[in-house]
């Protein structure tokens, strides 16, 4: 009897956690979707577990509907899986040049900001992308004048704008700001060349308006000169359709692998890596190769830094 109990148990499990997986396959049909596909991974993980334990108690056919619901679920999802770095293709080998860029939501109300300043210095980024930037003397703008006197921030609000500062000298031919706290874009003068390098700061999905945010910035996205580097917090898990549609938008593609960069105060950091939402990203246009990318120790924000170097 309680075999049979524990085997209807397993066998409903499975199915509870195999609907949401499979809907979040289709998370280009519909902002909801999409939403339920920044815990793909997540509910993976947890159908995976209830498929071996569907298998121990009998319950096979079943447990074969989740491991199939996994299977797919990991293949749609590749190459944006944990663990998935970038190698060097052909345009890193072909010159030795290239550029490191730092990738932070600093957090508006950061109390240890002077930490975070001394993580950048130690990663030592040619140019670094951050976000809720505010007027606060101890904003990280302020802390790293010196080390970056090149800086832009266009728009702002009430938990501060999207910048980007940089040690590497503008170049001529500037891009206007825009009247949005969510996209900063400035061009830089590398070996003579001008290049751009624009930083996003992403609404939350839905039920929140990710999708209007980024219909608003459509023209703006679509008139970033290249080569371009974009980089932000997209508040999206980089195999979501807000970050691919932005990556069409603009012509780049985002850097593969996940790497768990945020995660809610309320929890412990040492559970970032486990459950974190990969949801910062670096994207670059064919010019570029990403050689190198991961994520540094904790800066004081909800968000780690993830750092590249990108060769041209």
């Amino acid at each position: 009897m309680f075999r049979t109990i524990f085997v209807r148990l397993s066998a409903a499990a499975v199915v509870l956690l195999a609907i949401p997986t499979g809907f979040s396959l289709f998370n280009r049909l519909a902002p909801q979707l999409d939403s339920l596909a920044h815990l793909r991974l997540h509910l993976a993980a947890a159908l995976a577990t209830a498929a071996i334990l569907a298998v121990f108690l009998g319950a096979r056919r079943m447990a074969a509907v989740g491991g199939l619901t996994v299977a797919a679920t990991l293949i749609v999802t590749y190459p944006y899986l944990p663990g998935f770095s970038p190698g060097s293709g052909s345009s890193a080998n072909a010159s030795p040049r290239s550029i490191r860029v730092l990738q932070l939501n600093t957090l508006f109300n950061n109390a240890q900001t002077d930490l975070a300043a001394g993580i950048i210095r130690a990663a030592d980024p040619d140019v670094v992308f951050l976000q809720e930037v505010t007027d606060s003397p101890k904003a990280l703008i302020n802390l790293l004048k010196n080390d970056y006197p090149v800086q832009l921030r266009c728009g702002s609000s009430s938990i501060g704008g999207a910048t980007v500062i940089s040690r590497l000298p503008a170049a001529t031919d500037k891009i206007d700001c825009i009247e949005s706290f969510a996209l900063s874009a400035i061009r830089l003068d590398v070996d003579g060349k001008a290049m751009t390098f624009a930083s996003y700061h992403g609404l939350w999905p839905w039920p929140f308006n990710q999708q209007e945010g980024i219909d608003k910035l459509t023209s703006q996205f679509s008139a970033l000169p290249h080569p371009l580097v974009l980089a932000g917090d997209f508040n999206a898990a980089t195999w979501s359709e807000g970050v691919h549609r932005i990556a069409r938008l603009t012509d780049t593609s985002p850097a593969p692998g996940a790497r768990s960069t945020w995660l809610s105060h309320k929890l412990p950091n040492a559970l970032r890596p486990l459950i974190g939402l990969p949801i910062d990203q670096i994207m670059v246009s064919d010019e570029f190769t990403i050689t190198r990318i991961a994520t540094l120790p904790f800066a004081g924000s909800d968000h780690l830094p993830v750092v590249a170097d990108i060769a041209f």
